[in-house]
Order: C-alpha cells, then sequence, then structure tokens
C-alpha cells in the first residue's frame, strides 16, 4: 500500500478533521504497521494537492507539521521521505528495564559533590539572583575563558558567551547567524540534535562525503561551488557518533575553503577533551569565522548545563541577542558552581576521574565484541559498531531491545535515508556497574553471531 492510498484512507475516515491532522495521523499509523517503508518518497506538494483537489497551502501547512514530528525530511536530490522518528537518542527518557547504551550520560557517578561546591558559593551574594546581560557575568565568562583554553583555544572572556549547554549554544548560532532557507553543510552522518534543529528552523543540511579521516575538503569545496552554502558544522577531534578524528592537514585544507566561499564554521567538539590527542582546533586555525562551543557537561556532570560559546567580535551581539531571546540569559547560580569547579582544579579532576573509567571499559568492550568491526578510542565515552550482513540498523536495534539492550543505530545520525551505512553507537559510560555493562555487550555479541529472525 502506498503512501498517497494511506493518506485518502485516513480522510475517509475521517473526514471532519483538518487535512494536516489526517497526513499526520497516516503517516504514523504507516509507519507503525510498517506499510509506509523509512525512506520512501512522498509525492510532491503540488501533486498531493492536485490529487486530493486541495489547496498547495493546505498541503504546505502539512507537510511542515509532519516535518515539526520529525515525521518527514527534505534530503537534497531526493525530494521529501519518511524519516526514522528519533526518539530516544540523546535525549533522557525512562528505561529502567533496559541496558540504556544509546544515551551518552558521560560518567555521572564520578560528577564532583554538589554538596561541596554550595558550601564554597557566597550564598550572600545577592547578583546570583538578578538578571544579567544575556552573555553571562563577567567572572562567570572569565572562568569560560579558562576551560575554553584547555580545548586549545586561546580567547579573551570578551569574547565567551555562557549557554545553558551545548545544545542552547548550538541552537543560539542557527538562530543568529543563519536564516530559513540558508545551506549548512555537515558530514553525512552527523549529530541527530542538528539534523532536528535545522529542520524546525527551515534551514537546509547539505551531506559532505567523508571517509575515514572524516570530511573530504574536494567533496565540501564542490558543494560550496554548486550551492550557497552559508555554514559548516564539525565535531573535528571526537565526531559523534564515528569517532573519527579529522587530520590536520584537512583542517587546513577545509579552513581556505571557508574563507574562499565566506563560509561560517560551527566548532562543537564536545568530547575533544576525553581524548589523549591534541589537533589544532579550527578556533585557533581560523578564528575570524569559527565559532566553538565549550561543554562542561561531558567532562563534570551532564546536570550542570553550562557551556562557554566563543565568537568573533562582529557576531556577539547578534548571538547575544539570540540568547536574550530564548532564555534571557544562563542560570548564574549554575555558572557560578561551573566557575567553582573550573578555577579549583575539581573539573581537571573530575575529567581524569572519567577518562581513567574510560580506558577500562574500552578494553572491556574490545575484548568482548572481538572479531567484529568496532571503532574506539582509549579515553572514548562511546563506540560505533559496524554490524555484519544482514545485519540491518533496523533488525539488530529492534533485536537488541528485545533481548534488553538500547543502542542507537546509524538511522537516527545519517542525513541521508535510508542510511548508507549499517552500524550502531554503543555509549559505555551510562551504565554505573562495570558487570552490567559487560552483561549488555555480551547479550550484543551473542546477537551479532546469530542471524535475524
Amino acid at each position: 500500500m502506498n503512501s498517497m492510498t494511506i493518506i485518502k484512507n485516513e480522510i475517509k475516515e475521517n473526514p471532519h478533521l483538518p487535512f494536516y491532522l489526517n497526513f499526520i495521523k497516516a503517516l504514523q499509523k504507516g509507519i507503525e504497521n510498517d506499510t509506509i517503508e523509512m525512506g520512501s518518497r512522498l509525492p510532491t506538494q503540488r501533486q498531493l494537492a492536485e490529487e486530493l483537489s486541495l489547496s498547495l497551502g493546505t498541503v504546505t501547512r502539512a507537510y511542515k507539521e509532519a516535518q515539526k514530528h520529525s515525521l518527514i525530511s527534505a534530503v537534497i536530490g531526493r525530494g521529501t521521505v519518511i524519516s526514522h522518528p528519533s526518539n530516544n537518542i540523546d535525549i533522557v527518557t525512562e528505561q529502567k528495564k533496559y541496558y540504556d547504551l544509546s544515551f551518552i550520560s558521560p560518567f555521572e557517578f564520578l560528577n564532583p559533590s554538589l554538596e561541596d561546591a554550595l558550601t564554597h558559593i557566597d550564598t550572600q551574594d545577592k547578583e546570583l539572583l538578578k538578571y544579567h546581560e544575556p552573555r553571562g557575568m563577567l567572572r562567570h565568562r572569565k572562568a569560560g575563558a579558562m576551560w575554553t583554553k584547555k580545548f586549545g583555544v586561546p580567547v579573551s572572556e570578551e569574547n565567551i558567551l555562557v549557554c545553558a549547554g551545548a545544545q542552547h549554544a548550538l541552537l543560539s548560532l542557527l538562530i543568529g547567524l543563519f536564516r530559513a532557507g540558508d545551506k549548512i553543510a555537515a558530514e553525512t552522518i552527523t549529530y541527530p540534535l542538528l539534523k532536528e534543529l535545522c529542520q524546525r528552523l527551515s534551514l537546509q543540511l547539505c551531506p559532505i562525503k567523508t571517509d575515514e579521516s572524516g570530511i573530504i575538503p574536494e567533496n565540501f569545496e564542490l558543494a560550496c561551488k554548486n550551492g550557497d552554502i552559508k555554514g559548516l558544522y564539525l565535531m573535528p577531534s571526537c565526531q559523534n557518533p564515528t569517532l573519527t578524528q579529522l587530520p590536520e592537514f584537512r583542517r587546513l585544507a577545509i579552513v581556505e575553503i571557508c574563507r574562499k566561499y565566506d563560509v561560517k564554521i560551527i566548532e562543537d567538539d564536545v568530547y575533544a577533551l576525553s581524548l589523549e590527542q591534541k589537533l589544532p582546533p579550527f578556533a585557533g586555525l581560523c578564528p575570524e569565522r569559527t565559532f566553538f562551543i565549550a561543554s562542561t557537561s561531558e567532562a563534570i556532570s551532564g546536570g550542570l548545563r553550562i557551556a562557554y560559546l566563543t565568537s568573533p567580535d562582529e557576531y556577539i551581539q547578534t548571538i547575544e541577542q539570540s540568547i536574550g531571546y530564548s532564555i534571557s540569559m544562563a542560570v548564574p547560580l549554575m555558572a557560578e558552581i561551573a566557575s567553582y569547579w573550573i578555577e579549583s582544579g575539581i573539573a581537571e579532576k573530575s575529567l581524569w576521574a572519567k577518562k581513567e573509567e574510560a580506558a577500562a571499559r574500552n578494553v572491556l568492550t574490545r575484548r568482548i565484541l572481538d572479531g567484529f568491526s568496532l571503532e574506539t578510542r582509549s579515553t572514548g565515552f562511546y563506540a560505533w559498531l559496524s554490524l555484519p550482513p544482514p545485519w540491518t540498523n533496523e533488525s539488530f536495534t529492534k533485536t537488541a531491545k528485545e533481548h534488553g539492550v538500547l543502542v542507537a543505530d546509524c538511522t537516527q545520525f545519517s542525513l541521508h535515508s535510508p542510511p548508507a551505512k549499517h552500524a550502531v553507537r554503543l555509549a559505555i559510560c551510562g551504565i554505573e556497574k562495570k558487570e552490567e555493562l559487560s552483561h549488555a555487550l555480551t547479550i550484543l555479541a551473542a546477537i551479532l553471531r546469530s542471524s535475524p529472525q
């Protein structure tokens, strides 16, 4: 049964409902009962309007609403296709009965003591309970400059903006720097939230071909020549989910291309501090057009929700306005806690403790999944497992869940639908007890050695 037939049937069953609601219900039913395939192409808006004798505006609204619900997505060169709903990936949900390897919860059991932090905060400081400029209090921006320098980015507090986590920093950049219809280049497999935000802001994501060393400069330049690319999103040192590290010579090539075609760079390298090897950040190579996001969540505490956004001078006011429009300001009390942990050296100690735990868990992961195509880093917080045929993203994820293990499959990260690769990300940092992690990985190993039912 094709999508057109399903949509027509839904309209017949509920003639009193607005078309956009029937459209959404039809897609949801088709996805749930597998009568509409993931990645299948929908008719164009004009074709659907003509087929159903509706106005183009009515159909356009339906497509926009379905996109907001992550039921469909626009793919360059293919039109509008059915999306894989992105529930549970990098969004916390209650999953108590599962071993959850789908969500990167960065060793929260090794977070610093909140009680200790609160005893060192001046509770008589009334400034922490007042409104402040959206970029954050000066002393918090100074601590942010200290933290950002750990990523290899020398920066003044004047170029720091305090955000409510890396996700908020990314949203502030997308709102402040780009307009509806602008094209943002990214790797073909990229951070899921980028996909979601670009869909909701009507920004076009342009997938750039990659290899084992990351984004290919020649393909990026070709995209810049053929289309008016406004921005480039990268996680260059520890890409999520593939763990790819972009070598220095490619960074230099990409910088030259961005300068040539006036492309802004969003450097969201939140997992860079989890690795030992340090490469020059784009913010150091190309500071005049790079926006660097230095998160504290992965190293210190996920619930802290403080990140420091580095911006060139000319865009600070624009981004500050975006922060003001969205949340007015990051919570000063949270920024004060982050500042104490950074300035006291506690944040650094917490990071080292997490890296030591990560090292042990990567050894465990490689031992249990030995013989399978597995990408890891010695102190990385997650692994990238390529699935052997005949396993697919859908069949492996479903089977793993049936056996009590949640994984994040490639469909959630891919800008192509369906994705060209069958692989899953395994967050080895969220399960507190190593024995439970070992059990979950052993289950996955057994599944990999079996055949799909």
